[in-house]
Protein backbone atom coordinates (compact mmCIF):
# COMPACT_ATOMS: atom_id res chain seq x y z
CA UNK A 1 0.00 0.00 0.00
CA UNK A 2 1.56 3.35 -1.00
CA UNK A 3 -0.94 6.40 -0.52
CA UNK A 4 -4.04 6.70 1.58
CA UNK A 5 -6.59 9.55 0.34
CA UNK A 6 -7.91 10.71 3.64
CA UNK A 7 -11.11 13.90 2.83
CA UNK A 8 -11.22 16.28 6.11
CA UNK A 9 -13.75 18.80 7.75
CA UNK A 10 -11.06 18.88 10.44
CA UNK A 11 -14.32 17.28 12.80
CA UNK A 12 -13.48 14.40 15.74
CA UNK A 13 -15.23 12.44 13.35
CA UNK A 14 -12.81 12.94 10.10
CA UNK A 15 -9.81 12.91 12.87
CA UNK A 16 -10.87 9.67 14.07
CA UNK A 17 -10.76 8.16 10.07
CA UNK A 18 -7.42 9.67 9.96
CA UNK A 19 -5.99 8.06 12.42
CA UNK A 20 -7.06 4.68 11.61
CA UNK A 21 -5.90 5.85 8.15
CA UNK A 22 -2.47 6.64 10.05
CA UNK A 23 -2.97 3.13 11.58
CA UNK A 24 -2.92 1.48 8.36
CA UNK A 25 -0.11 3.74 7.01
CA UNK A 26 2.37 3.02 9.33
CA UNK A 27 2.23 -0.70 9.16
CA UNK A 28 2.53 -0.42 5.58
CA UNK A 29 4.73 3.08 4.97
CA UNK A 30 1.85 4.47 3.17
CA UNK A 31 1.69 8.29 2.78
CA UNK A 32 -1.33 9.84 3.84
CA UNK A 33 -3.56 11.89 1.14
CA UNK A 34 -5.13 14.77 3.74
CA UNK A 35 -7.77 16.54 1.21
CA UNK A 36 -10.06 19.45 2.36
CA UNK A 37 -12.86 20.97 -0.09
CA UNK A 38 -13.76 24.51 0.57
CA UNK A 39 -17.21 25.39 0.54
CA UNK A 40 -18.42 27.14 -2.85
CA UNK A 41 -18.57 30.89 -2.55
CA UNK A 42 -20.83 31.36 -4.93
CA UNK A 43 -23.21 34.14 -2.98
CA UNK A 44 -19.65 36.14 -3.55
CA UNK A 45 -20.17 36.28 -7.17
CA UNK A 46 -21.76 39.21 -7.82
CA UNK A 47 -19.25 40.71 -6.61
CA UNK A 48 -16.34 42.12 -8.58
CA UNK A 49 -13.81 39.38 -9.30
CA UNK A 50 -11.02 41.26 -7.51
CA UNK A 51 -13.05 40.74 -4.28
CA UNK A 52 -13.84 37.57 -4.87
CA UNK A 53 -10.52 36.14 -5.51
CA UNK A 54 -9.66 38.27 -2.21
CA UNK A 55 -12.06 36.15 -0.43
CA UNK A 56 -11.17 32.75 -1.51
CA UNK A 57 -7.60 33.53 -1.12
CA UNK A 58 -7.77 34.78 2.64
CA UNK A 59 -10.62 31.73 3.54
CA UNK A 60 -7.81 29.48 2.06
CA UNK A 61 -5.22 30.65 3.68
CA UNK A 62 -7.70 29.91 7.13
CA UNK A 63 -8.31 26.58 6.04
CA UNK A 64 -3.91 25.45 4.84
CA UNK A 65 -3.91 26.54 8.70
CA UNK A 66 -6.75 24.53 10.00
CA UNK A 67 -5.24 21.71 7.83
CA UNK A 68 -1.48 21.83 8.80
CA UNK A 69 -3.15 21.65 12.57
CA UNK A 70 -5.05 18.46 11.55
CA UNK A 71 -2.10 17.24 10.16
CA UNK A 72 -0.46 18.03 13.70
CA UNK A 73 -2.59 15.90 15.32
CA UNK A 74 -2.06 13.27 13.88
CA UNK A 75 1.45 13.29 13.48
CA UNK A 76 1.38 13.32 17.10
CA UNK A 77 -0.10 10.40 17.93
CA UNK A 78 2.04 8.26 14.97
CA UNK A 79 5.66 9.94 14.68
CA UNK A 80 6.99 9.61 11.79
CA UNK A 81 4.13 9.79 9.42
CA UNK A 82 4.14 10.80 5.71
CA UNK A 83 2.00 13.45 4.65
CA UNK A 84 0.66 15.76 2.01
CA UNK A 85 -1.93 18.08 2.11
CA UNK A 86 -4.39 19.60 -0.49
CA UNK A 87 -6.82 21.87 -0.50
CA UNK A 88 -9.68 22.70 -3.18
CA UNK A 89 -12.94 24.24 -3.51
CA UNK A 90 -16.48 22.68 -4.70
CA UNK A 91 -18.61 19.86 -3.36
CA UNK A 92 -16.74 17.42 -1.59
CA UNK A 93 -18.24 14.48 -2.97
CA UNK A 94 -17.00 15.87 -6.60
CA UNK A 95 -13.48 16.57 -5.32
CA UNK A 96 -13.04 13.69 -3.35
CA UNK A 97 -13.50 11.32 -6.85
CA UNK A 98 -12.21 13.80 -8.87
CA UNK A 99 -8.65 13.71 -6.26
CA UNK A 100 -8.72 9.62 -6.15
CA UNK A 101 -8.74 9.68 -10.30
CA UNK A 102 -6.01 11.90 -10.08
CA UNK A 103 -3.71 10.11 -8.00
CA UNK A 104 -5.10 6.40 -7.66
CA UNK A 105 -4.59 6.02 -3.82
CA UNK A 106 -4.69 2.38 -2.89
CA UNK A 107 -7.64 3.20 -0.52
CA UNK A 108 -9.83 5.91 1.04
CA UNK A 109 -10.56 6.16 4.15
CA UNK A 110 -13.27 8.45 5.50
CA UNK A 111 -15.34 9.59 9.06
CA UNK A 112 -19.32 8.76 8.40
CA UNK A 113 -22.39 9.66 10.54
CA UNK A 114 -25.42 7.76 11.35
CA UNK A 115 -28.35 8.78 9.60
CA UNK A 116 -31.94 7.91 9.69
CA UNK A 117 -35.46 8.57 8.60
CA UNK A 118 -35.87 11.57 6.04
CA UNK A 119 -32.49 12.36 6.73
CA UNK A 120 -31.53 9.07 4.93
CA UNK A 121 -33.70 9.45 2.10
CA UNK A 122 -32.52 12.97 1.15
CA UNK A 123 -29.28 13.73 2.11
CA UNK A 124 -27.40 10.65 3.71
CA UNK A 125 -23.56 11.36 3.67
CA UNK A 126 -20.06 12.56 1.42
CA UNK A 127 -19.21 8.69 2.46
CA UNK A 128 -22.01 7.11 0.98
CA UNK A 129 -21.97 9.35 -1.88
CA UNK A 130 -18.83 7.86 -2.61
CA UNK A 131 -19.44 4.69 -2.38
CA UNK A 132 -19.36 3.27 -5.82
CA UNK A 133 -18.58 5.90 -7.37
CA UNK A 134 -14.91 5.23 -7.17
CA UNK A 135 -12.53 2.98 -8.44
CA UNK A 136 -10.57 2.87 -5.23
CA UNK A 137 -11.75 0.72 -1.77
CA UNK A 138 -13.39 3.18 0.65
CA UNK A 139 -13.22 2.39 4.23
CA UNK A 140 -16.59 4.13 6.36
CA UNK A 141 -15.16 4.57 9.69
CA UNK A 142 -18.53 5.80 11.89
CA UNK A 143 -18.39 8.25 14.87
CA UNK A 144 -18.58 6.35 17.68
CA UNK A 145 -16.34 3.85 16.71
CA UNK A 146 -13.17 3.25 19.42
CA UNK A 147 -10.02 2.43 17.57
CA UNK A 148 -8.69 -0.88 18.11
CA UNK A 149 -6.97 -3.70 17.34
CA UNK A 150 -8.44 -5.65 13.93
CA UNK A 151 -8.74 -9.51 14.92
CA UNK A 152 -11.63 -10.13 12.29
CA UNK A 153 -12.82 -9.08 9.15
CA UNK A 154 -16.20 -9.98 7.84
CA UNK A 155 -16.40 -10.42 3.85
CA UNK A 156 -20.21 -10.58 3.24
CA UNK A 157 -20.86 -11.89 0.24
CA UNK A 158 -23.23 -13.72 -2.75
CA UNK A 159 -21.82 -13.27 -5.58
CA UNK A 160 -18.88 -15.23 -4.41
CA UNK A 161 -16.38 -13.33 -6.26
CA UNK A 162 -13.01 -14.52 -7.36
CA UNK A 163 -11.65 -10.99 -8.89
CA UNK A 164 -8.43 -10.84 -7.39
CA UNK A 165 -8.25 -6.97 -7.38
CA UNK A 166 -11.36 -7.28 -5.78
CA UNK A 167 -10.18 -9.12 -3.11
CA UNK A 168 -7.00 -7.62 -2.26
CA UNK A 169 -8.01 -4.71 0.02
CA UNK A 170 -9.76 -7.39 2.21
CA UNK A 171 -6.99 -9.66 2.18
CA UNK A 172 -4.13 -7.28 2.50
CA UNK A 173 -6.15 -5.55 5.51
CA UNK A 174 -6.61 -8.76 7.17
CA UNK A 175 -3.02 -9.53 6.91
CA UNK A 176 -1.74 -6.73 8.23
CA UNK A 177 -2.96 -7.22 11.44
CA UNK A 178 -2.99 -11.22 11.21
CA UNK A 179 -7.40 -11.24 11.28
CA UNK A 180 -9.43 -13.70 10.69
CA UNK A 181 -11.07 -13.35 7.66
CA UNK A 182 -15.27 -14.49 8.22
CA UNK A 183 -17.13 -15.21 4.82
CA UNK A 184 -20.42 -14.85 4.94
CA UNK A 185 -23.83 -15.66 3.23
CA UNK A 186 -27.02 -14.44 4.03
CA UNK A 187 -30.18 -16.26 3.10
CA UNK A 188 -33.59 -14.36 3.45
CA UNK A 189 -36.03 -16.65 5.68
CA UNK A 190 -38.96 -15.50 4.16
CA UNK A 191 -38.04 -16.49 0.59
CA UNK A 192 -35.62 -18.91 0.51
CA UNK A 193 -36.60 -22.86 0.57
CA UNK A 194 -33.98 -25.67 1.90
CA UNK A 195 -32.54 -26.11 -1.41
CA UNK A 196 -31.65 -22.63 -1.80
CA UNK A 197 -29.90 -23.44 1.98
CA UNK A 198 -28.18 -26.60 0.65
CA UNK A 199 -27.00 -24.48 -2.36
CA UNK A 200 -25.34 -22.23 -0.88
CA UNK A 201 -24.20 -24.55 1.66
CA UNK A 202 -22.07 -26.22 -0.74
CA UNK A 203 -20.98 -22.54 -2.94
CA UNK A 204 -19.69 -21.40 0.29
CA UNK A 205 -17.80 -24.45 1.11
CA UNK A 206 -16.23 -24.47 -2.15
CA UNK A 207 -15.63 -20.71 -2.54
CA UNK A 208 -13.67 -20.91 0.84
CA UNK A 209 -11.79 -24.09 -0.47
CA UNK A 210 -11.05 -21.04 -3.25
CA UNK A 211 -9.70 -18.32 -1.23
CA UNK A 212 -7.59 -20.96 1.24
CA UNK A 213 -5.94 -22.22 -2.31
CA UNK A 214 -5.90 -18.82 -3.66
CA UNK A 215 -4.20 -17.02 -0.19
CA UNK A 216 -2.30 -19.66 1.51
CA UNK A 217 -1.33 -17.35 4.19
CA UNK A 218 -4.80 -16.46 5.24
CA UNK A 219 -7.08 -17.69 7.77
CA UNK A 220 -10.86 -18.12 6.59
CA UNK A 221 -14.03 -19.44 8.11
CA UNK A 222 -17.20 -19.94 6.17
CA UNK A 223 -20.64 -19.21 7.71
CA UNK A 224 -24.11 -19.23 6.35
CA UNK A 225 -26.55 -17.12 7.56
CA UNK A 226 -30.31 -16.05 7.70
CA UNK A 227 -32.98 -14.23 8.92
CA UNK A 228 -35.58 -11.67 8.15
CA UNK A 229 -33.28 -8.42 7.45
CA UNK A 230 -30.04 -8.41 6.32
CA UNK A 231 -28.73 -5.58 8.55
CA UNK A 232 -29.64 -6.95 11.80
CA UNK A 233 -28.67 -10.39 11.04
CA UNK A 234 -25.30 -9.25 10.51
CA UNK A 235 -25.21 -6.61 13.57
CA UNK A 236 -25.23 -9.95 15.82
CA UNK A 237 -23.24 -11.82 13.75
CA UNK A 238 -20.86 -8.93 13.93
CA UNK A 239 -21.12 -8.82 17.71
CA UNK A 240 -20.87 -12.36 18.91
CA UNK A 241 -17.80 -12.60 17.00
CA UNK A 242 -16.64 -9.04 17.55
CA UNK A 243 -15.77 -8.20 14.04
CA UNK A 244 -14.01 -5.13 13.23
CA UNK A 245 -14.54 -4.60 10.09
CA UNK A 246 -17.16 -5.13 7.34
CA UNK A 247 -16.12 -5.47 4.16
CA UNK A 248 -18.64 -5.83 0.95
CA UNK A 249 -18.82 -5.49 -2.99
CA UNK A 250 -20.65 -2.74 -4.73
CA UNK A 251 -22.45 -3.27 -8.00
CA UNK A 252 -23.18 -0.62 -11.07
CA UNK A 253 -27.61 -0.25 -10.03
CA UNK A 254 -29.81 0.16 -13.45
CA UNK A 255 -31.74 3.25 -13.07
CA UNK A 256 -34.95 1.25 -11.77
CA UNK A 257 -33.38 -0.18 -8.72
CA UNK A 258 -31.51 3.35 -8.02
CA UNK A 259 -35.03 4.74 -8.04
CA UNK A 260 -36.40 1.32 -5.65
CA UNK A 261 -34.36 1.31 -3.31
CA UNK A 262 -30.58 2.72 -1.51
CA UNK A 263 -27.64 0.67 -1.99
CA UNK A 264 -27.27 -2.08 0.84
CA UNK A 265 -23.72 -1.50 0.96
CA UNK A 266 -24.45 2.51 1.61
CA UNK A 267 -27.23 1.63 4.36
CA UNK A 268 -24.17 -0.42 5.80
CA UNK A 269 -22.12 2.02 5.61
CA UNK A 270 -24.74 5.11 6.80
CA UNK A 271 -25.62 2.34 10.10
CA UNK A 272 -23.11 0.55 11.03
CA UNK A 273 -21.26 1.07 14.28
CA UNK A 274 -17.94 -0.51 13.10
CA UNK A 275 -15.66 0.18 9.98
CA UNK A 276 -17.61 -1.10 6.32
CA UNK A 277 -14.69 -1.65 3.61
CA UNK A 278 -16.70 -1.15 0.13
CA UNK A 279 -15.20 -2.60 -2.88
CA UNK A 280 -16.69 -1.63 -6.19
CA UNK A 281 -16.63 -4.67 -8.63
CA UNK A 282 -15.70 -2.77 -11.80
Amino acid sequence: MKQILVPTDFSDNALKAALYAAMIAKKTNAEILLLHSMEQVEHMMRQPFVLHDKFVEEMTKGRVGEMKAFRKKIVREFPGLKTKIKITEGSPSSRIIEYAEQQQPDLIIMGTKGVTGLKEIFAGSTTSGIIGKTKCPVLAVPEDYKLGKIDAVLLATNHFEKNIAWLRPVIDIAALFCATIHVVVFLDTDTSEQEDYTKNARQLSLYVDYLKNTFPTAVFKGELLDGKEFEPTIEKYDSANEVDIISMFTYPKSIWEKIQKKSITKKIACHSKIPLLAITAQ
